[in-house]
């Protein structure tokens, strides 16, 4: 049986990578995404995105567009690529 922490900082999906610290907390990105990935994290004043569901995302980019604080950052890197990189 997996346990799962409800308290981590889930923060990371194959394509994007949350910096809760630039977050703001006007939650554009979640309005936005067209799938179940982001969810809120509301704790007294501690107020930041945070990801639900890493395998829902795609990759569009809509979080990352609507994000007027930068804290949604593109990583994705195709495979030839990061090859390219390391070579």
């Amino acid at each position: 049986m997996k346990l799962h922490n409800p308290f981590h900082r889930h923060t990371l999906t194959k394509f994007i990578q949350l910096h809760t610290d630039l977050c703001e907390a006007c939650w554009n990105c979640l309005d936005v995404c067209p799938k179940p990935v982001l969810g809120k994290l509301e704790i007294g004043h501690h107020r930041h995105i945070h990801i639900d569901n890493a395998e829902s995302c795609n990759g569009c980019k809509k979080c990352v567009r609507a994000c007027p604080h930068n804290a949604i950052e593109y990583v994705y890197k195709p495979k030839h690529q990061a090859q390219a990189q390391t070579s």
